[in-house]
């Protein structure tokens, strides 16, 4: 479990940068030429001309963000030993996490920051509601990467060990109990305009994730929550608020305000 989840972090990262449509014909892309994938990179290559002119008023912004797209791409697949990588954690284990992580971590925090000259470029092609959203979504990488880094790859050896495992299995089930309330209450919520007590109900959403870990002795997994909590927050009018004006506590399928 712990070394699929690993592996998919990083092949993720890099299929992020392959699947950029490349603006050169003859570059990187080529070596995964065929019709369809053509037609379908021309297409999209298209939809986002046509953004970057809506939003910026000229072409100059879409040249800006396929030179950024080509150069993510290469550094991504020059910053991830890819092939030693899949070998390695072959035989990752306890015992040889502590010179697998160190070795490959480096890499993936190089690799995620090769995003950040793309996020800049896509800035002008995208409407600044969108922009938020784009831009907050981005941190899940690097925050993944140092969770899943930490202390040698810890919580990913946890997941494997049998308490953890039994708690993931009975999560589905017993987080309907926070999720069914919830969903109830931001029905007609407009995410991009929340208010500080919305705000509240969310603080209150995450307290009752933290309660069904600790009630199956696994309350640091709430780390792993957290990676799409703090995007939330930094997509939404929350990131504006030292802290709700009061926090809705969600359990049990009711709702509180404290």
């Amino acid at each position: 479990m712990a070394k699929v989840l690993f592996s998919l972090s990083v092949l993720a990262l890099v299929t992020v940068a392959l699947a950029m449509p490349s603006p050169q014909k003859n570059g990187i892309g080529a070596m995964f030429d065929s019709s369809s994938q053509e037609s379908s990179e021309e297409e999209a290559m298209q939809e986002i001309r046509e953004m970057c002119r809506n939003n910026s008023g000229s072409d100059e912004a879409f040249v800006k963000l396929s030179e950024a797209m080509q150069k993510s791409m290469m550094c991504a697949m020059s910053t991830i030993d890819v092939d030693n990588f899949l070998s390695d954690i072959d035989t990752l284990s306890k015992d040889t996490r502590t010179t697998f992580f160190p070795r490959y971590c480096p890499q993936l925090r190089t690799a995620s920051s090769c995003l950040k000259d793309l996020l800049g470029a896509a800035k002008p092609c995208l409407e600044d509601d969108d922009f938020v959203i784009v831009d907050a979504l981005s941190g899940i990488i690097p925050d993944a990467i140092e969770l899943i880094c930490k202390n040698d790859g810890d919580i990913l050896f946890k997941m494997d060990d049998p308490k953890y495992k039994e708690c993931v299995d009975k999560l589905g089930d017993t987080m309907m109990e926070c999720i069914t309330p919830f969903a109830a209450e931001t029905e007609n919520w407009d995410i991009s305009h929340l208010t500080q007590d919305q705000c509240g109900t969310l603080f209150g959403f995450r307290q009752c994730v933290q309660r069904k870990l600790n009630v199956c002795k696994a309350p640091d997994l709430i780390s792993v929550y957290d990676l799409f909590h703090n995007t939330l927050f930094r997509m939404t009018p929350c990131r504006n608020y030292s802290g709700p004006s009061k926090v809705t506590e969600i359990d049990n399928n009711s709702i509180n305000e404290v």
